[in-house]
């Protein structure tokens, strides 16, 4: 977006600097090509290898993954899908257990996600509930404040030193926070969960699949100790993704609300997922 078309949003952007927790202020004073900028931005550090990941290429896998995002993507409820990339990139790192979906749809999910989720139902309700974040625009509604900063400095500094000097003074304002570990509100998870359970309604999938993911890491967490160990790699989602019981009997409320009979095995399609992973991926390093 040109520098003008920002600038009809200046005074709103100010107001909402001043009332960030308000996020249908955000909605209204944010027009969505902020959050593709954001989105763009973002994805191409990560792939110039400046967020401190790496880039997992293999194009047969990342193909398998993109394949089922674009199954939830067929969801008429997706507001953006339009708008927004919704691509897949993979990260290389068995011991992060985690996926992203940056704003504007840019979408990471990590190797080590993979190797721990057990079936491609399980996956998709992941990235479901990661789409959910991008569609309520819940990170870009969390760097409003840093937002509001960036632009108000950089339009100082433009009539200053000129636009393509102020372009790199304004950098400093922090707009590229790492959003892989920018932790989402238990508002904002519940949000996600709810939408990202309705996206999955339109999916061969079993809708509920997330839950076991849910009960997997409670498993895991009493088998191999505290989240608190930064080594933990349950710890690292926990810290971005805040998880309690509360939101476990919910996804089961949903169920019940909806209807939803008792999950077909096939609706989970886990050996077809474990034929992929194990082709394309591999079994996990210990």
């Amino acid at each position: 977006m040109q520098l003008i078309a920002f600038r009809k949003y200046f005074l709103i952007l100010v107001l909402c600097f001043s009332f960030q927790n308000c996020g249908w202020l955000v909605d209204l004073a944010f027009p969505v090509e902020i959050d593709k900028f954001l989105g763009e931005r973002f994805f191409k550090a990560t792939i110039q290898g400046e967020n401190d990941v790496k880039v997992y290429k293999n194009q047969e896998l990342q193909k398998y993954v993109q394949s089922i995002a674009d199954r939830i993507l067929k969801s008429k409820s997706i507001r953006y899908k339009e708008e927004f990339s919704y691509k897949v990139t993979l990260l290389k790192d068995d011991d992060t257990i985690n996926a992203v979906c940056a704003p504007g749809g840019y979408i990471f999910v990590y190797t080590g996600l993979l190797h721990f989720v057990k079936d491609e139902a399980t996956l998709a309700g992941i990235l479901a509930h990661e789409i959910a974040h991008a569609e309520r625009r819940h990170s870009t509604k969390q760097l409003s404040t840093t937002i509001t900063l960036y632009y108000a400095l950089y339009w100082t500094l433009s009539y200053i030193l000129g636009p393509d000097l102020a372009q790199h003074a304004a950098d400093l304002a922090g707009l590229s926070t790492n959003l892989f570990s920018l932790a989402n509100s238990r508002s904002a998870e519940e949000e996600a969960d709810e939408f990202g359970f309705q996206y999955m309604r339109s999916t061969p999938y079993y809708p509920g699949a997330i839950s076991g993911f849910f009960k997997d890491i409670q498993v895991w967490r009493k088998e191999k100790g505290k989240e608190e160990d930064l080594n933990n790699p349950i710890a690292k989602y926990l810290s971005t993704h805040p998880m309690d019981e509360e939101r476990i009997e919910e996804n089961e409320r949903r169920l019940k609300d909806a209807k939803i009979p008792k999950p077909n095995p096939k609706s989970f399609f886990r050996e077809r997922y474990e034929s992929k992973i194990s082709q394309y991926l591999g079994k996990k390093d210990e």
